[in-house]
Order: structure tokens, then C-alpha cells, then sequence
């Protein structure tokens, strides 16, 4: 439920990918820290095991969690050269969950970073894939399935978050090159095209990948390449920057009267979610910007941190609903608070619909919306 609020929206292209078994090793870009993986993992139908900084998840999470979890903490070798060894266990690990058939997830860029563009690729996907298919049951069935995860913001909660699948690379036919290095290398530049192929980029115009991720037809068909292509165009370029961010637009389907409607319709609902959660929200939202604002690591925090407090403090409503309130009704509104929390990001959605439609001129709204004519 937490996920389903802070990330109202997920498209997969193809969800075929998600009912996958092993050995399979998923190589993913890395633009949101472990949200990332989180939001990846809970789409498959197979547990799916994954790497993550072990100088973070050994300082915050106790082994427990990190078992629960499918946690593979790799490490820096540049902060210490005994960090090799731990690194060389965790390694083994990943093919030990292949060989029992397991899915591994492994982000091939290595950092994680705020940005909507690919990063040169680490080495730790190819020696996983190496280590793995010198193992003979693994050698001719392993395969890589790149993946592209695509956010239409950094920042918010009830974000749009877009997943687009490769083609699976089956390794005994693509690998090539006559030495370690040489496979390396070219497993490196293999899981880069692909990838490559299904990430929405940019370097100047995040406005622009903010508003194409955001207003992208939730279609399993729908291609990143296709919004890139509009994402390169040079026409209207000034409306991106009058639109309230991630600019949220009402669709050609849609009607002002129609979405002025809704917005009084769910005001009450909309307004409860607000201030019930609220008081959670806020103060963690200050918390976290004090301690991670901006790094790669807020968005991540602020659902993590929500992950873990916001069951606590539901149950914490609703023992002080029961004590002080004996009404039935404000009792079962206590317990559809994530309900409330659902209607209360769909409201405000759409308030902004609203704006943004009056910054707009007619004609301004015609030619966006000619984006996904």
C-alpha cells in the first residue's frame, strides 16, 4: 500500500519479463538509489535477489532484514582494499542464488544518481556473469534481461514510474572476445546498447522528460524510443517551463468541467488524507531533507523511512480513534486512512490538471497534447 501511494503509477511494457525464473540476472540503469530496486523487485512474481552498498545497508539494516529483503551488499573497493574479499563472497553469493534457479538484480551503472541519463557501465554485471557461467549448469542457459526504469520525477510522492524490458540476452550466443578482459569488455558494451535502447535521456531538458514520462499512455506497447524522439524535437520548448511541476495535463479524453467536478467531488476525502497524514509526512519530509537533501538517496528515504513508520503510526491513529471517539463512522475513517492517503494524491493531481490548463494558451494545450496523438 505504501509502494502503491508513493508510486501511484507503474507501466511495464511487456509483462511476460515479470513471471521469469532463473538463473536470470536482471541489468538495470540506477537513477533512484534503492528505490530502485524495490519498486523492480515487487513487479516480479520470483523473489528476486539484489546487490546494494554494503557501507549503507550494514549501518542502517540489521542481517535479518537484509535476508528478508534478498539484500547482496557489494563495497567500494576505492574506500578499502579488504573490501575485495567481502566483495568476492558476495559475488559468489549471486551465483549460488543462479544456480538454485534465482534471479539476481545487479545495477550495472554501480552509482546511483538523480538524472535521466544512462552512466558508464561497472564491470560487477559481466564478472557476475563470468563467475556464473564457469559454473557448467549455468553455461548455456544464463541469460541477461536488461531493464530501464524511468521516473517522471525525483521528488514527489504519487510519481509515474515507467519499466521497459529488452530483448533477454542469452549469454553462450552473444559472448565474445578470447580473453576474460575481452568477454568483459564486451558484455559491458552489449548491456549498454540495450539498456541504452529503453532510457529516457536527457541532459538539458529534464522539464520535457518530466512531462513525456508523467502523460505517456499506461499501454504495455508504448515505447521509450518513441518518447525520446519527441523528447529531441525542437518545438515548444518555452511551454515546458510555464507548466507546474511534472506538469500534469488534462488529456484529450478528458474535460476542465469534468476535472473541476472531480476536484469538488473528492475535496472533502482529499482534504481528510491531507491533514490525517500529514502529520507523519511533513515532519519525516523535514527530517530527511536535513539528512539527505540533495543526494540520490532523499526519494529513496522518503519511502522508505514512510515503509517502515507509517503502519505504526496507522495502528497509533486508530488505538487513539477507539479510546477517545466511540462514533463508528470517524472509527472507519481511521482504518481507510490509506484510502483517504490514495484519493487525497489523485485530488491534488488533478488540481494541478487544472492549473496548468489556465497557464496554458488554447493553442499552447492543442500542440502538447499533439504529443501523444
Amino acid at each position: 500500500m505504501v509502494l502503491k501511494i508513493y508510486c501511484t503509477h507503474i507501466h511495464v511494457n511487456d509483462k511476460v519479463p515479470l513471471k521469469s525464473k532463473g538463473p536470470l540476472i536482471l541489468a538495470s540503469n540506477h537513477p533512484n538509489s534503492f528505490l530502485d530496486a524495490i519498486i523492480i523487485a515487487s513487479c516480479f512474481k520470483e523473489p528476486v535477489h539484489f546487490l546494494a552498498m554494503g557501507e549503507i545497508t550494514d549501518k542502517f539494516l540489521f542481517q535479518q532484514v537484509k535476508n528478508a529483503f534478498h539484500i547482496i551488499p557489494v563495497y567500494r573497493l576505492k574506500d578499502r582494499n579488504e573490501n575485495q574479499d567481502l566483495n568476492e563472497k558476495s559475488f559468489s553469493a549471486c551465483v549460488d542464488v543462479l544456480l538454485n534457479n534465482g534471479i539476481v538484480l545487479i545495477f550495472s551503472e554501480g552509482i546511483s544518481e538523480n538524472k535521466w541519463q544512462l552512466g558508464p557501465m561497472k564491470k560487477v554485471t559481466a564478472r557476475i556473469t563470468m563467475a556464473a557461467i564457469n559454473q557448467e549448469s549455468l553455461k548455456f542457459k544464463l541469460q541477461i534481461q536488461p531493464i530501464g526504469i524511468n521516473y517522471n520525477s525525483f521528488n514527489r510522492t504519487g510519481k509515474t514510474v515507467i519499466i521497459q524490458f529488452a530483448e533477454p540476452i542469452l549469454i553462450r550466443e552473444r559472448l565474445t572476445g578470447n580473453t576474460e578482459t575481452e568477454k568483459i569488455q564486451s558484455l559491458n558494451i552489449l548491456i549498454r546498447e540495450n539498456i541504452n535502447d529503453i532510457v529516457l535521456q536527457t541532459v538539458k531538458l529534464p522539464e520535457r522528460a518530466q512531462f513525456l514520462a508523467r502523460n505517456s499512455p499506461p499501454t504495455h506497447s508504448y515505447k521509450i524510443k518513441e518518447l525520446q524522439d519527441k523528447l529531441n524535437e525542437e518545438r515548444n520548448q518555452t511551454y515546458f517551463s510555464k507548466l507546474e511541476k511534472p506538469g500534469y495535463l488534462i488529456s484529450l479524453s478528458q474535460t476542465i468541467s469534468g476535472r473541476l467536478m472531480l476536484v469538488l467531488l473528492l475535496a472533502v476525502p482529499g482534504i481528510i488524507g491531507w491533514v490525517s497524514h500529514g502529520l507523519l509526512y511533513y515532519p519525516l519530509k523535514f527530517f530527511i531533507g536535513r539528512k539527505t537533501g540533495g543526494s540520490a538517496y532523499h526519494d529513496s528515504a522518503m519511502f522508505t523511512i514512510p515503509f517502515f513508520t507509517y503502519p505504526v503510526y496507522w495502528i497509533f491513529c486508530n488505538i487513539l480513534g477507539y479510546i477517545f471517539f466511540k462514533n463508528v463512522w470517524i472509527q472507519v475513517l481511521l482504518i481507510c486512512m490509506p484510502v483517504f492517503a490514495l484519493i487525497t494524491n489523485y485530488w491534488k493531481k488533478n488540481i494541478q490538471k487544472i492549473q496548468n490548463y489556465f497557464i496554458l494558451t488554447s493553442k499552447e494545450r492543442s500542440l502538447l497534447a499533439g504529443y501523444f496523438s
